[in-house]
């Protein structure tokens, strides 16, 4: 594997590394950095949010931060890296998935955190065995139009959580006082002129610069408490079923049917790496491997008190404006992200970050996935029939959200269910079925990824030929007219 020929001027980072070349030591390290400031920002949301819906304290939300840190940082380097027969061997970052985070507000109260983890490990067994089994039945059951449905209501919620932190955390004394809401606007604004006028990576790392620059003004406002900070340590290990481990069954069938949701997302976010890193569609084996190992991380994460993993796409981001698409440097940052979770001492700095600060920083992030849910629903094909199911299902989902007790009186379960992603996810699906007129042609899961991956694509990325090809089929139309496109040629590499 060698470095693309070129000149350079003397002391600066090269500028364009293929998919598999290995930049020298001093720009790997370099770009593995960058790479990790993402990842560590799409990391933190997960724990930081459950830690404040549940009321957690300082030392119990660094347990979470730490442990997401962990898995994160492991998880990306195996699915970049490649380990045995684990790892898709492609530039992707594996973080916490957003999806799980509702889910954890409701089943922790009631089940406890050891029943969620064990949901969560059971849900990603079974998923990774459905995906084996019956993976060119996806766009049946769960067709690209319920994939953006979910996105939305996800945002909906996650908008609704970035406010109530923007006002001081709910439930908190000084909940909608003035000051915690301007410091949550100077948060956002300096997220938003960056997002705007910043260039490359300070561009992507948006969201986490406005994060720091509002914490260093919150300690300046006396708002921070560095005594959980002081009391940490500087090394230590996760510990594995911090708060052991159960198998709740009603918990475990919420979180099975919410993992099919990621199994979708992690889909269109491989067409998009390998479009954006080497200009083609992903192969078969790169496919199975990237949802095999979202399967095998995903237990593991349910074993170190972390959610479920997906890929996270402001990665994707990076690679195209920097124009460095080495798997290698994502392998380092996956490096430096585990031994962030290593560190006790700097999950607690993490955990005392005031949430108006949290919340302005993210609240444009949740506000793009609603968006992108809305992006995919007006790109699939609209008939009275999808509409009667995107109507119901949104209703439903969003609807009991809304009204807090409505569903008090049945069983967990139940309300469970119905409720939110989980509530939007299973009425669409169930209406997908049972509804006439619904398409029972099969489609290879290669062609279904195609699909789902425009939407990852940063938006000045033309998809690959294949992902033209696979959208332009009939849906009973065969592989074979994109399987070239699957197999890596020098021809169609992206040339840098």
């Amino acid at each position: 594997m060698g470095k693309n020929t070129g000149e350079k001027k003397k002391g600066a980072l090269k500028r364009g590394y293929g998919m598999n070349e290995v930049p020298r030591a001093g720009e790997l390290g370099a770009f593995g950095l960058q790479h990790a400031l993402l990842i560590l920002f799409q990391t933190l949301p997960a724990p930081l949010l459950i830690a404040g819906g549940l009321g957690l304290g300082p030392v119990e939300t660094s347990i979470l931060i730490a442990s997401a840190l962990f898995v994160s940082g492991i998880c990306t380097f195996v699915q970049s890296f490649g380990v045995g027969p684990l790892g898709a061997k492609i530039p992707m970052v594996m973080v916490g998935s957003f999806v799980f985070i509702a889910p954890a507000l409701l089943i922790i109260p009631q089940a406890g955190f050891g029943g969620y983890m064990g949901a969560c490990i059971v849900a990603a067994i079974i998923c990774g065995i459905v995906f084996v089994l019956f993976s060119d039945w996806l766009k049946v059951i769960f067709p690209s139009f319920i994939s953006g449905a979910v996105l939305l209501v996800l945002g909906t919620g996650l908008i609704g959580n970035a406010l109530a932190n923007c006002a001081g955390g709910s439930g908190a004394a000084t909940f909608g006082d003035p000051i915690n809401l301007a410091l949550a606007a100077v948060t956002f604004l300096i997220t938003l002129v960056l997002s705007i006028f910043g260039k490359g990576f300070i561009q992507g790392a948006a969201p986490l610069i406005g994060m720091a620059a509002g914490f260093v003004v919150a300690i300046f406002l006396g708002m921070v408490d560095f005594t959980s900070v002081s009391e940490a340590a500087w090394f230590g290990l996760p510990q594995p079923l911090h708060w052991g481990i159960s198998f709740p069954l009603d918990a475990c069938l919420v979180m099975t049917l919410i993992a099919v949701c990621g199994v979708v997302e992690i889909l269109g976010t491989t067409a998009a790496t390998t479009t954006v890193a080497d200009n083609r569609m992903a192969t078969p084996g790169e496919t199975k491997k990237t949802v095999l190992t979202q399967a095998v991380t995903s237990v593991f994460a349910g074993i170190f008190n972390a959610v479920p993993t997906i890929s996270g796409s402001a990665n994707i981001g990076l690679m195209d404006v920097t124009r460095v698409f080495t798997r290698f440097a994502v392998s380092v940052a996956g490096v430096l992200v585990l031994l962030m979770g290593l560190c006790p001492k700097l999950s607690a700095i993490f955990s005392v970050i005031p949430n108006p600060v949290f919340g302005g920083a993210v609240l444009m992030l949740f506000g793009s996935i609603l968006v992108n849910g809305m992006k995919i629903i007006m790109d699939s094909e609209q008939t009275s029939r999808t509409q009667t199911i995107l109507a119901v299902s949104l209703a439903v989902g969003i609807g009991f959200n809304s009204v807090a007790g409505a569903l008090d009186q049945f069983p967990f379960w139940v309300s469970t269910m119905l409720c939110g992603v989980p509530g939007t996810a299973f009425v669409a699906v169930i209406l997908n079925v049972i509804l006439p007129g619904r398409n029972l042609k099969k489609q290879s899961v290669y062609e279904y990824a195609a699909s789902l991956g425009e939407a990852d694509l940063p938006a000045d990325v033309e998809p690959s030929a294949g992902m033209k090809a696979a959208g332009a089929l009939p849906d009973d139309a065969g592989g074979a007219a994109v399987a070239a496109d699957y197999v890596p040629d020098d021809s169609d590499s992206r040339k840098i």
